[in-house]
């Protein structure tokens, strides 16, 4: 059995990675406009593990998270690429089980060894918000929300 500290470090981890592959599915599948772009990722973590957590890692946990980054072409093709063929950035462990780009609105499924993943989101040529819930397999749930904007261009 893991410990708690594994468990918290799994879930953690698993929320992150999620955040990871959503800015990066975003961009690779709806035509985003390459640049630099404004990220905020919102984590809600399950109630059993807030309520273990100490304090001040709690509030590191639930603080918004703000960075900005840099989408360029390559970025772009590539993660097309891959949604086309139904796969991931994530282990070779995980398979995207289902994915589907409609107008505006973006859903995918991911499916790994010790967790799963569903993100709905919409998006613009330069803007794009969405939301992640990730399970792991014993039964933990993570919310992240994410949302970005373009804020100019990546500098050289």
């Amino acid at each position: 059995m893991q410990s708690r500290r594994t468990q918290r470090a799994s879930t953690r981890l698993a929320a992150l990675a999620a955040a990871g592959l959503t800015s990066a599915l975003y961009a690779q599948a709806v035509g985003l406009k390459p640049g630099l772009y404004e990220l905020t990722t919102d984590m809600q973590l399950p109630p059993e593990l807030v309520a273990k957590m100490p304090p001040q890692a709690l509030a590191m946990m639930q603080k918004s998270n703000v960075r900005q980054q840099c989408i360029s072409q390559d970025d772009v093709d590539h993660i097309s690429q891959q949604i086309s063929q139904g796969r991931s950035n994530q282990p070779q462990s995980c398979k995207v089980t289902e994915h589907s780009v409609s107008g505006g609105e973006l859903k995918f499924t991911t499916q790994c060894e010790h967790n799963s993943a569903h993100f709905e989101g919409s998006f613009a040529a330069d803007a794009f918000q969405g939301t992640m819930v990730t399970t792991s397999d014993q039964g933990r749930t993570v919310t992240v929300k994410i949302s970005a904007r373009r804020v100019g261009d990546c500098s050289r």
